[in-house]
């Protein structure tokens, strides 16, 4: 091969690598838009199946078929714009409550001002995409601590039951098995009550500060700010314990004052005058046999 022919093919090698390079960058464009399509527009399995089957290769006819498969879905997505973004404000109002969104963080996100279908556009949807996946990787940060407080809140809900159960005698009149099984449930409760929820409301309280240092705000649960809630359940409690020492107190006077008076000499008024007492004996001194 001559050094001109050899210059040439050598030419030709590099443009065909470089269209196999350019073509696998397209396709993987086309297939990544393809299946976020398809993801949002809930195409069916077995629809994306029989795509995914047809196209085969690096060649052009995979290439149009992609381009097509795209036309295709952006025309749908048009037509269902106002469907997708009702979908898209019902997924956005549902991570408000998982994140326990403020209504100051809720009024921030203005895509809801737009009510008229009519007026929705493509940048209408995709600010309410971008709010959703700011949402979701919020949650996703919340999710550690969301759990410990549902922990936290199960054994707060706990304590209260205990405390109840303590004022029921009838259920230490079971037998065998039974209160067995009654007195195990109630250790187990005051193992969790003791020794989990100090636990809990320690890194709790640890935690919070954290994400109010790095956030810049307080870490809401059920639209109030959890530290707060914490105190609140705490002091609710304390108030609740001294209520019922009082009423055991006071129970336990009443009783005191009940015996008490139970047990002094009944004084009932006399019928007529009262005998005279003998004080001589019947057959004594005074007393002679005639």
């Amino acid at each position: 091969i001559g050094g001109e022919a050899l210059e040439d093919l050598t030419g030709r090698v590099g443009e065909l690598t470089a269209e196999k390079r350019s073509r696998k960058v397209r396709l993987g464009e086309l297939g990544a838009e393809i299946a976020q399509l398809w993801e949002k527009l809930k195409i069916p399995e077995d629809v994306q199946r029989q795509f995914t089957e047809s196209v085969q290769g690096l060649g052009m006819d995979t290439i149009m078929k992609g381009e097509v498969e795209v036309n295709r879905l952006v025309k749908l997505k048009a037509e269902m714009r106002g469907k997708l973004i009702e979908e898209a404000r019902e997924a956005i109002v549902q991570l408000w409550e998982e994140t326990n969104a403020s209504q100051a963080t809720r009024d921030a996100f203005r895509g809801l001002d737009c009510t008229d279908e009519a007026s929705y556009t493509d940048e209408l949807l995709q600010e309410h995409d971008e709010e959703i996946e700011v949402l979701r990787a919020r949650l996703e940060t919340m999710r550690p601590m969301l759990k410990m407080i549902e922990r936290r809140e199960e054994v707060v809900a706990e304590r209260l039951k205990y405390e109840e159960l303590q004022k029921d005698p009838d259920r230490l009149k079971q037998r065998g098995g039974a209160l067995t099984k009654q007195l195990m449930m109630e250790e187990k409760m005051q193992k969790r009550i003791k020794k989990d929820l100090p636990k809990y409301n320690d890194t709790l309280r640890k935690r919070l500060r954290e994400w109010k240092a790095e956030a810049g705000e307080d870490f809401m649960y059920k639209g109030e700010p959890y530290a707060l809630t914490m105190e609140r359940q705490e002091a609710e409690w304390a108030s609740y314990k001294d209520e019922e020492a009082q009423k055991k107190l006071q129970k336990k006077q009443q009783e005191k004052a009940r015996y008490s008076g139970a047990g002094q000499k009944l004084n009932l008024p006399g019928k007529g005058k009262q005998k005279t007492r003998r004080t001589s004996k019947p057959l004594g001194a005074n007393n002679h046999i005639k």
